[in-house]
């Protein structure tokens, strides 16, 4: 069941604003590339995470750790300072509500008085068509963020229709009609753990929806309170509380109710705020406090973590190198009688750009390194494998086992190297490597 028509107002004109960019913005995201890669895309079959132009790899998850937790403690530190923002001019599950009541209430024939007494079973199912149409639209972007667009376009244009894409998006289709045309605000009132939380992140000077009792009490047309007791500002909450019983967990921070408060307060000739944006302390009479405790403690928080972030991507190595040693032989005896160990170098281009790559041993010189493509070019963000041979007279050789590093740099103008280190292994006696002899 729909709410009463939202009543038209300055908060109610901002929010179809916001709502408009942010659905562009939430539509538009999976399209958009920068240098050839994603916006945003994560790439979980090929283990890959685009954000924001940088691309992360499962080495590299404590990234996305921390953009997480930057995100949480902005939420936080928010709504510390202005109550719950997110939930009633950001959240995609109050956006897309409007989104589909709005479309309802066209389709219905709602007027000012709001919905019509009688509802023909073809405005009916225009509106459940209508919200099935929007949910196929959500629901293929909602997977865009997990498969190129793109590529699934491509895919649908050559009649293939198989593979998970598919499924996911009739799943996100069915999800988006049950949740934003059927649950709508009940999700907010009953399911979201953020309304329960809320109240451990508020204190008495954050800014929120409030109704002013001292202005409006004795209620009533004849009384000398401004509160006429018209109930406007419970028929267009889409929780259906009351606002005037003070702060709750229900409460979304829509500020339907301040709108159909102001316009009554003008029908009446009184002023308007009567619901508005206050504090609970300047309700009882006190200066509203910005920094305070708390407001510190979730900003420093914010500020350390946005900082570990900055940090980390100003260290971050854009070639990432491991070295495998032969699992099935220790070392080989080559034609010329030289000790030869086998290894698999794993190459990671983490940069969005083509590189080429240079292989070179750091070890003394009785050490030689026989590689078959050297350099080595690799694409933007893929990997590759290298094997390579390691070769050491026996007669050179003093221990049975001998440090070497692999060093791999970038070939050209600010060239980067990665090393890592390993062993290189050889018979304990010198004329004993006929009998360890491994086959390669």
């Amino acid at each position: 069941m729909l709410s009463a028509r939202p009543v038209q107002g300055r908060f109610r004109r901002l929010r179809w604003s916001a709502d408009a960019v942010l659905i562009a913005i939430l539509f538009s995201v999976p399209w958009l590339r920068v240098g050839g890669q994603p916006l945003v895309l994560l790439d979980v079959p090929r283990r890959k995470f685009h954000v924001l132009g940088l691309v992360i790899f499962p080495q590299e998850l404590f990234f996305l750790w921390l953009i997480v937790a930057a995100l949480a403690l902005a939420l936080f530190f928010f709504t510390a300072l202005a109550g719950r923002l997110w939930c009633g001019w950001a959240c995609p599950q109050t956006v897309f509500t409007d989104v589909y009541a709005a479309v309802a209430r066209r389709i219905q024939g709602w007027s000012r008085g709001g919905r019509p007494a009688q509802l023909s079973p073809w405005r009916r199912v225009a509106t459940h068509a209508a919200w099935l149409a929007i949910s196929t639209i959500v629901g293929f972007h909602l997977v865009g963020y997990f498969r190129s667009p793109y590529e699934m376009l491509a895919a649908f244009a050559s009649d293939d229709w198989r593979g998970a894409s598919v499924g996911f998006w009739l799943a996100g289709t069915a999800l988006a009609y049950f949740d934003f045309g059927l649950v709508r605000q009940t999700f907010c009132k009953y399911l979201c753990p953020y309304a329960r939380f809320q109240s451990v992140l508020l204190d008495p000077d954050s800014l929120v929806v409030a109704y002013h009792p001292g202005r409006g009490e004795p209620r009533g047309k004849q009384s000398a309170g401004d509160c006429v007791d018209c109930g406007l500002c419970v028929a267009v909450c889409p929780t259906g509380i009351d606002i005037r019983d003070g702060l709750q967990l229900e409460c979304i921070a829509c500020t339907q109710c301040i709108d159909a408060c102001n316009g009554v307060m003008a029908k009446v000739g009184r002023a308007p705020e009567l619901i508005g944006y206050r504090s609970l302390a300047a309700l009882q009479g006190r200066a509203t406090r910005l920094l305070r405790p708390r407001v510190v403690a979730y900003g420093g928080l914010l500020l350390v973590v946005a900082g570990a972030l900055v940090g980390g991507l100003a260290e971050r190595t854009p070639l990432d190198l491991q070295v495998e040693r032969n699992a099935s032989a220790l070392y080989q005896t080559a034609a010329d009688g030289r000790i030869g160990n086998a290894y698999t170098l794993h190459l990671q281009n983490r940069d969005s750009s083509d590189h080429q790559y240079w292989i070179r041993l750091d070890a003394p010189a009785r050490f030689e390194l026989v590689a078959g493509v050297n350099p080595l070019a690799i694409a933007a963000t893929e990997s590759a494998e290298a094997r390579v041979f390691v070769l050491a007279s026996p007669r050179e050789l003093e221990d049975a086992a001998t440090s070497i590093r692999f060093v791999v740099e970038e070939v050209g103008a600010g060239r980067r190297a990665v090393a890592r280190a390993s062993t290189f292994v050889a018979p304990v006696h010198e004329g004993d490597h006929e009998e360890h002899e491994h086959a390669g």
